[in-house]
């Protein structure tokens, strides 16, 4: 288990996501990602850069990580998205459960869990 590697796949994607970067959602997946969400279930890369990014509201926002653990099937990361959505303030609780393919290079599923 690589936690170097692991971590920055899945801080690429959470910056991805702060920034609706596309390109930085595209290279921490892998292209068949398994993506578990609270509002819907997405598979594969396409339809995930959809979601996290055409579809979401006008937002200001940062994922502020507290805890990070790391098992040799997965790894969960812990913390608030906090700003703004369409002008609004926001302060949800996340916490991600990542799995990784063989060589650690790509995310293969992410779990999302959110408390408001």
């Amino acid at each position: 288990m690589n936690e170097s590697k692991r971590d920055q796949l899945i801080d690429a994607y959470l910056a991805g996501m702060d920034h609706g970067d596309k390109d930085s959602l595209r290279d921490a997946f892998a292209s068949d990602i398994v993506h578990e969400h609270p509002v819907r279930n997405v598979n594969g890369i396409d339809d995930l850069v959809v979601f996290k990014v055409d579809e979401q509201p006008p937002q200001e926002t940062e994922h502020e990580v507290s805890r990070r653990i790391h098992a040799p099937e997965a790894s969960v990361v812990q913390g608030r998205k906090v700003g703004t959505v369409e002008g609004e303030p926001i302060d949800v609780q996340f916490c991600d459960v990542y799995e990784f393919n063989a060589d650690e290079s790509a995310i293969t599923k992410l779990s999302v869990y959110v408390r408001e």
